[in-house]
């Protein structure tokens, strides 16, 4: 019995060290799957990035493609945004979505946008500047962005 109550504290902080880290490796916070179509004076709007920030918590990302539709994701394995209020901004990069793969997982979009629409975008829906705020709510959902 000594010995047993000796290697007690250990077993309970392995035991402790155990669980926490398997909460970690399974822990999400509350995720809604986001999608929705880009469009500037009606017309899509390819290869842009758009960005969901969450008033506290990680931000999520997806891609225009050709078509002007974008798909979010939380992180490599999870797609989708945290539930709640979201500042919405984007960005342009220059070249093509295949230069870079990690950054969607839609298929590339053949040509960009028109650089004086993309200026016009960016000067209002730019990440400092954009006004645009959206509530992710759980389960599917649709969200459309007409930066006019």
């Amino acid at each position: 019995m000594h010995k047993i109550s000796r290697f007690r504290p250990l077993l309970v902080l392995t035991s402790l060290a155990l669980a926490a880290l398997v909460g970690c490796a399974t822990d999400a916070p509350p995720i809604g799957l986001v999608s929705g179509t880009v469009t500037h004076d009606g017309k899509p709007v390819p290869n842009l990035t758009v960005s969901f920030m969450p008033e506290n918590g990680r931000p999520s990302w997806g891609m225009t493609d050709a078509s002007g539709y974008y798909s979010l994701h939380w992180d490599v394995e999870h797609d989708g945004a945290e539930v709640g209020n979201h500042k919405v901004s984007v960005a342009y990069i220059p070249g093509s979505q295949a230069d870079e793969p990690g950054r969607t997982k839609a298929a590339p979009a053949p040509a960009a946008a028109n650089r004086d629409d993309i200026k016009t975008i960016l000067g209002k829906y730019g990440f400092e500047k954009s006004p645009l705020t959206q509530e992710v709510k759980p389960g599917r959902q649709t969200i459309d962005l007409k930066l006019d």
